[in-house]
């Protein structure tokens, strides 16, 4: 059975109130509705923490639109938030969406229908954040039982950002180590990338040399991508220790073998 939406409706006008639960009943019909009309009730809401979104006007007897938002963010700045109110300006509104709010808007005739969907599409947003975030950490979790290190770097070499798995295979204490020893020559990967056809993506066997000198064979993977209009390499750096000896064992039998058939 799916649960009801808790909504927190913020208004000291009981018409507007009355407008506005009709909606959201339209869209939500399992639905529940706390009505917020001074300071003790919003503070025993804040306290009680039984609301999904919020509805709040700007102008209000007890405070202002903006405050509650400043409010409801600091404690729960994943619950979404919209204005519905005929006093803001536009200065408001600007200020208002950049303190986290997830809608504005105005108090009209016609706008009260566009609450409900401006609820849903924030849950919906807030819903796909949650699957993006949780498909992260399964993925994270994931490579660092399989010891690949994922790293990104700019175009000079500096390595930008790393996982923990990264930094164990160098045998690195911390990101700054990392590039101070420069265990990883990313520069090159990034020569190699931007004067390669696309997709520029490329995978090598290497040797490297962890930070104690110790030497060991690794697969790495690197693709050049372009975030927030900055050229970076993103890459994977996987141990094969094991299989190149394994290889390398092989070959030196072969080699072995058919030595002994030539001499007979």
């Amino acid at each position: 059975m799916t649960p009801p939406l808790r909504v927190l409706l913020i208004d000291d006008n009981r018409s507007d109130r009355a407008l506005i639960i009709r909606e959201l009943r339209r869209k939500f019909p399992q639905l529940q509705v706390q009505e917020i009309i001074d300071a003790r009730e919003f503070e025993q809401a804040i306290a009680n923490n039984a609301f999904d979104a919020v509805v709040t006007d700007y102008q209000l007897g007890w405070s202002n639109g903006l405050e509650v938002l400043k409010t409801l963010k600091a404690h729960y700045p994943r619950c979404p938030v919209i204005m519905f109110t005929n006093t803001g300006t536009e200065e408001i509104a600007v200020e208002a969406l950049q303190s986290g709010l997830d809608d504005y808007i105005l108090k009209e005739p016609n706008r009260y229908i566009r609450v409900p969907a401006a609820i849903r599409v924030a849950l919906e947003r807030i819903e796909t954040r949650q699957r993006a975030a949780l498909l992260e950490i399964r993925l994270q979790g994931l490579l660092n039982q399989l010891k690949v290190g994922i790293f990104r770097s700019s175009a000079d070499g500096t390595l930008i950002e790393t996982n923990p798995a990264f930094l164990e295979l160098l045998g690195a204490e911390s990101l700054a180590q990392a590039n101070e020893m420069n265990l990883l020559d990313t520069r090159d990967c990034y020569t190699r990338l931007v004067n390669s056809p696309p997709p520029q993506r490329q995978e090598q066997e290497v040797q490297l040399q962890r930070s104690d000198s110790t030497q060991f064979w690794a697969l790495l993977t690197t693709t050049l991508n372009e975030i927030s209009g900055i050229t970076v390499v993103d890459g994977l750096l996987e141990d094969i220790t094991g299989r190149k000896q394994a290889e390398m064992a092989l070959q030196q039998l072969n080699a072995t073998l058919e030595e002994r058939v030539r001499l007979g």
